[in-house]
């Protein structure tokens, strides 16, 4: 549920670019294939001849009116709606990736939240030593033990 809850936020909060992103791509690159397919099977060649040898060119003009009138609006509409469906399956896949994997994603790993009041600082320094956390610093001048023992891994190269 919380996952759920996590994706609508999500999703309310930049559905007006995906719309903007949606848009661009359907007139800059839905509409010009669309067109190019149709233009080459009324030519009677193979799609594959039509897209290598005029796509530059209905992509540089851009056929935005040409694909409303009768021979390409059919050819437009299937492939603005396989290009959605495409669109959609993608943009749920990503959004699904950005979700938290578990109870304690994005929340800082060693902070020192589980002190009160400054409780800590009467075994860290707050200013000079070795860093531990924001604001948490093992002295290296503190008499008896300053062993510190590291939990996870160290990236060196």
């Amino acid at each position: 549920m919380e996952k759920f809850k996590s994706f609508m936020k999500k999703l309310k909060k930049n559905i007006l670019a995906y719309i903007v992103v949606w848009l661009i791509i359907a007139i800059l690159l839905v509409a010009p294939v669309t067109y190019t397919i149709t233009e080459a099977t009324m030519n009677g060649q193979s799609w594959l001849e039509g897209m290598t040898y005029n796509f530059v060119n209905n992509l540089i003009k851009l056929p935005i009116t040409e694909v409303f009138k009768e021979p390409f609006t059919k050819d437009f509409v299937t492939g603005i709606e396989v290009f959605t469906i495409i669109y959609i399956l993608i943009l749920i896949k990503g959004i699904m990736k950005t979700l938290p994997k578990g109870q304690y994603d994005k929340i800082e790993h060693g902070s020192s939240d589980w002190c009160e009041k400054g409780e800590q600082y009467k075994v860290l320094s707050k200013k000079d030593g070795i860093l531990l956390a924001k604001d948490n610093y093992l002295p290296v001048d503190k008499p008896g033990n300053i062993n510190v023992l590291i939990v996870g891994r160290i990236w060196c190269w």
